[in-house]
Parts: C-alpha cells; structure tokens; sequence
C-alpha cells in the first residue's frame, strides 16, 4: 500500500493502553530543522502545526535558492517528519506577509545627498508588496506624537497596501516632514508596537534604516528589548548608513537578537543593492510542510476490472444567434452566459459536446473564441448597442464598453489577435427591436458579432449519446489493518478528476459496498477515461492516510446516425436553423448557406413529406405575429421550391404565431430564437439505422 498522509494533529503524546494494544503516538519533545549539505545559517518560525517558515543562508549570508522537499529534515525528539512540500514564500498567495518600515528621515540625508537614492531603493523594495501583504511606514516627525506604553514617541505612521500610496508618503516625508534631529530608539519602540499589534500567526518583518546614531531620543535603548519579547512569527534587519567603517553594534545586536542580520552602507550607491538584497532574503524563506504517521495496512478489490459502454451518437445542428444581450446599464457579460476562466479551459473546449440549443447559446463566446482560432485569417467586428434609455440614454460609452467586455474575453482566454478584432459603438443597432414594451427594449442592450467569413457564424452542430454497458455498477470490497484504531473513514469515486460520491463511516470496520453507475447515467460516465476509488482513513490520534488507488478503464465504441426521432418505422428530422430579425421575414445570407444544406437533404428523401412551421416570439399582437411567421415559412418554402425540388407538392408550410414556443420567451435569447422557421421530414424506413 501507498500511504499518503493528508493532515496531521500535533497534540501532546498520549499512549492509552487498552488490552494490551498502544493506540495512540505522537512524538515529544523539540523541533529541529536540518537541511543536509547545507553550513550556513538556517532559522525557522513556526506557522502552525503542521507548516513551518525556514530560512537558509550560505556562507555568505545569502539565501540558498532552489530547495525542494528533499532537501529539508524535520525532527521531533528524535523521530523524523514526512516533509509533504516546500514551496517558495512569494509564491503561497494564502500566506500575507507583514512589513514595518522605520525609515530615518533627518535632514543629514539631504546634506549627504542621499535621499534620492533612498528613495529609489525603497521603491525597488516595494516591488516585493504583493495585493495581500501590509506595510506599515514609520518616520521621524518632531511634531509627532505616537503612544507606546506612556511613551509619547515623535513619530508619524502610515499604512497600505498599494505601493503607489507608499511611495507617495516616503516622498512627502523627505520633501515636508524631515527632522533636524535622530529619534532612531523611538522609531524602532514604534515599529515594535506595529508588530506587536499584527496576527500572531502573520509572518512580520521589521526594517530598520537609520542614517545616525541616535542622541536625541526621549527613551533608552534599553527600553527596547523587552518590547521585542515574545513576538512570534517575527524578524528584524537592520541597514546602517552612519558615517564610519564600523557596523553600528546596537543596531547589529538588535538584528540578530531578532532572527535577522545588518547591512553596513558605506555609501548612497549602497543603499539599492542592500535593499535588493533584503527582498530576496525575504522572498526566498520556504513554507516546509510535514506531519507525523503510523501508516495502516490497507488496500482495495474492486469489481469489474474495467467498464466497456457502446455509444449510440446522434448528431444534431442548431443556428448560432451572434448577439450577447446585456443587463440595464451595464457593460460585464451576465452571469447566464458560460465563460471560461483559463486557456487551458478553452483548448479542452469542443462545441460538439454542446447538447441543446440553449446551452450553445450561452456558450457562444466560446464557440465564436474556439473558431477564430481553427480560422486565424477570419476577422469579426463587434458592434455595441444601448437601449438608449434610463442610464443608457445617450451613452456611447457604455456601448463600446460592452464591446470591449466581449473584445477582452476573446483576447485573454481564447489568446485572439486584438488586430483580428474591430469595435464600433453605436445607439440602437441597426435593425432594433422597437415598440412601446420593456421585452424589446431589452434586446437592444446587446453587442452584435459579425463576420465576413461564413465558418465563424455557421450552424452548431453537436452530439448526443446513448450508452449500454456491460456492467451497471462497481462492487468495492475494502482490505484494512488499522496501525491505531480508527476514528472515520470514507471511499470515495472519481470519475477522471470528478467526484461522483461518497461512503463514509466510523471505526476499525469498514463495510463492502457497491457503487450504481445507473446513478449517474451511462451517457456522463462514458465521458470518462477511467473511475478511480480511493479509500481514506482518519485514525485516533488525528492522521489521515489514503489507499492506493485503483483505477478502472473506461473504454466505449460510438455508432453514428443522423438527428431523428422514430416511432415504429416513422422517422422524423428536425431542423430548427433559420433565425430572422425582430419584425424581419428576410432570409440573411448566412441563413442561405444553411437553407442550400437542408435542401441537399430533402433532395436525398424524395418521399419524404416537409413541413415548414413558422414561429414568431410574443411581444406584439397574437393576430400580427400569425401573419409574420406565415410570412417567414413563405419566404423559406419559396426558397425551397425555387432550388428544384422533386415532387413540390409534398412541401406544406403554416405560421405559428407565438403559439407553443420552442424556446423560454422570458429571456430576450429565448425570444430571439423563437424568431424562426422549423424544417420538418417525415418518411418511412426499412433499415434499422440511418446514416449520416
């Protein structure tokens, strides 16, 4: 068995004796960290139970880069860690950093001309300041007046998290606040107080700059060492930039007291390098996570050993409405719509999965992204619309934005050219929904796609599957040795990376059990490579270990027939593929290219009977919109009929209405769509499938 150790409960060693069987261990007494091969100087700080930060430097008191899981030794008395990861400071985004700044602002700066290169070297530390992270400023002010432990301290603070405001405020401090004087002990008393105020379990940081010694402070230095008792997750460096050779000894004793060290600026072209140096110090500290274990024997038999599914796939076509419809007064794409959050997310994408009409819509960015990259000489151009009312009266801005929302989706997660891309803003578009009724006035709130090239805008064609397997469910049977007695224990079922379900319980006895694919569908688990099933196991001292896990191949054949509905020998095809324009009976160009392939296909039954239904949406009159979808399945059977057609006779067409929708009316998508006309063929058949 694989034991993978999950989570790990540092509690006080316990050995409860209970028929002659030790249940419980945890290792005493202290924590060490080792890293083989490596004599300079290694420091750590406790995060929490189970996550440390360590710091490694050589010889030179530079940071050892390049560490890995390997490398690290973590020691309890005498028992060693698992080191489950090492991973970089500057890379764990969960782990906010906090910085005290105590920045010497005397007017001596000037004179020695060195407060521009401060101010660069400050701004190059800056660049570490992550969105999550916090500095604290502290500078000297005579006018100040900063209370720490009835210590009014002649100090100014500021703190944020946006470098802009930060350097905004070192620039003023040297420009309007320097001091005539050195308050270097108050200053460091009020960036311990900072400190002392953060999260126990913040990683804190304190930097001192000082540019003289200190003869001006209300306070002793002794007054100092014991605020900086007790601090936890904490350290200190310190840069002296004093006249002289000779580091200054207080403020190199405070530093390493404190975990840290001191830099000694000998002169103004020190001061960036030094503050380089500090970031990478800071940056290059490594989260060491560990845990301690007694591993169970355990493993699992599982039934069959793979799954075979025969795939009956049927293909089906839908027409692409090119329109993103937006909310009142706004430019972010709505909720509704499915948009991807990575690249990787789009190069798995395939329309053909896509299975009903109205899930294509909402993936139609995607769709539009995915073709544009299949075609990379093919342009579009997005026109955005208003409804040029309420907060969008007038407002062209909000029109280009909801273009430029469409524009930066296809940009950053489908990686188009922004050249291939055009953007015009306009008021109403340029065939609107009119009328008197909000549901129009709605859809004019949209960004319309257009393209020259005929692929981007064609119809979506998808597939649908129907599966038999050869077995309806998964029979798991659990193999356990507890090292302790077990406290919880669960198997779970992945199909691929997805989960699917879950059996848990408690104690040393762990049941069989059987998984029921028919639960899920045959159509969802033939999209899987494999199943897996894991067993994971909690015992009484906190530990969680996994099983290995077994993996069943899925395997499947696909058998490929055209959209039809059967009943007995009756075949019907639907083809739902022209879309009109509000209040519009004309046939579009690209609605021409679909009608020649549905003319193709009713050439190639020539006893089938055609019916062509026309559809209207329901914002108008009921009797208005019966003429206007008998308009529209006139102006598609005389299209039909003019190509040719063998036997016309055979070819009926009627108006709808707004009777009986295919689509939800509520949503101007829906709406839209319900502006059609359906092709329908019904024939008889003697074979038992058809082909494509």
């Amino acid at each position: 068995m694989k034991s993978k150790i999950i989570v790990s409960a540092l509690v006080a060693a316990v050995c409860l004796v209970w028929s002659g069987v030790c249940l419980a261990f945890v290792p005493e007494g202290e924590l060490y960290i080792r890293v083989p091969g490596q004599d300079g100087k290694i420091s750590f700080q406790s995060i929490d139970e189970t996550k440390i930060l360590v710091s490694v430097l050589d010889s030179q008191d530079k940071p050892v880069k390049d560490l890995v899981a390997k490398d690290f030794e973590v020691i309890k008395g005498s028992i060693p860690a698992n080191v489950i990861s090492v991973q970089i400071l500057k890379t764990r985004l969960d782990m906010p950093i906090s910085y005290v700044l105590m920045v010497d602002n005397s007017f001596s700066m000037e004179k020695r001309k060195a407060v521009q290169p401060l101010l660069a070297a400050l701004d190059e530390f800056l660049k570490i300041v992550r969105p999550i992270d916090e500095v604290d400023v502290v500078v000297f002010d005579s006018k100040g007046d900063f209370l720490v432990d009835g210590h009014h301290l002649r100090l100014a603070t500021f703190r944020s998290n946006n470098v802009s405001e930060l350097k905004k405020f070192f620039e003023k401090s040297f420009k309007e606040g320097m001091t005539g004087e050195t308050y270097l002990y108050e200053g460091i008393l009020g960036g311990l107080d900072l400190i002392s105020r953060k999260p126990e379990k913040t990683n804190k940081f304190l930097v001192v700059f000082s540019d003289g010694e200190d003869l001006n402070s209300n306070i002793k230095k002794e007054t100092i060492g014991p605020k900086s008792k007790g601090l936890e997750n904490f350290k200190a460096f310190s840069i002296d930039f004093m006249p002289g050779e000779k580091k200054d000894q207080f403020l190199d004793a405070f530093s390493q007291s404190l975990g840290g060290k001191l830099w000694k600026a000998k002169s103004a072209d020190n001061l960036l390098p030094i503050f380089r140096d500090i970031s990478t110090t800071l940056l290059y500290q490594y989260v060491v996570e560990y845990n301690f274990n007694r591993p169970p024997q355990a493993s699992l038999a599982v039934n069959p050993s793979s799954i075979s599914i025969e795939d009956l796939t049927i293909i089906d076509s839908s027409p692409l409405l090119n329109y993103i419809f937006f909310d009142l007064g706004q430019s972010s794409v709505p909720d509704r719509y499915r948009l991807l959050k990575t690249q990787s997310e789009a190069g798995q994408f395939d329309e053909k999965m896509l299975e009903n009409t109205m899930t294509k819509y909402y993936h139609v960015l995607n769709i539009i992204g995915k073709r544009l990259t299949e075609n990379p000489g093919a342009t579009i151009g997005l026109v955005g619309c208003i409804s040029d009312r309420g907060p969008e009266k007038n407002n062209i801005t909000l029109s280009r934005a909801r273009a430029e929302s469409v524009k930066s989706y296809l940009q950053y997660i489908w990686n188009i050219d922004p050249s291939r891309i055009t953007i015009t803003a306009r008021k109403l578009p340029e065939k609107p929904s009119t009328g008197n009724v909000e549901e129009a006035r709605v859809e004019n709130q949209r960004v319309e796609i257009r393209s020259d090239s005929p692929d981007i805008l064609d119809i979506i064609k998808s597939t649908y599957t129907f599966q038999i397997a050869n077995t309806n469910e998964i029979s798991v049977q659990p193999n356990i040795t507890p090292g302790y007695d077990l406290k919880t224990w669960n198997i779970k079922i992945k199909g691929n990376q997805e989960f699917l379900n879950l059996k848990e319980g408690q104690g040393n006895i762990v049941p069989n059990y059987i998984f029921d694919l028919g639960r899920f569908g045959l159509g969802k688990i033939s999209a899987f490579e494999h199943i897996s099933v894991t067993a994971f196991l909690t015992d009484i001292t906190g530990q969680t270990f996994e099983t290995d896990t077994v993996v069943i191949p899925v395997t499947y054949t696909r058998r490929v027939t055209t959209k039809a509905q059967r009943n007995a020998q009756r075949v019907m095809e639907k083809y739902a593929l022209i879309l009109f324009d509000y209040d519009s009976a004309e046939i579009k160009e690209r609605n021409k290219i679909v009608l020649d392939r549905v003319v193709k296909r009713i050439r190639e039954l020539p006893d089938a009977r055609v019916t062509i239904l026309g559809q209207t949406d329901i914002i108008g009159t009921e009797d208005y919109n019966l003429g206007l979808s008998q308009r529209r399945a006139k102006s598609v059977f005389q299209s039909v009929t003019e190509n040719g057609i063998p036997s016309p006779e055979r070819i009926e067409f009627k108006g709808n209405g707004p009777h009986d929708p295919p689509y939800d009316n509520r949503l101007p998508e829906g709406r839209s769509f319900n502006r059609t006309v359906i092709i329908t063929l019904e024939y008889q058949i003697q074979e038992p499938e058809l082909s494509e």
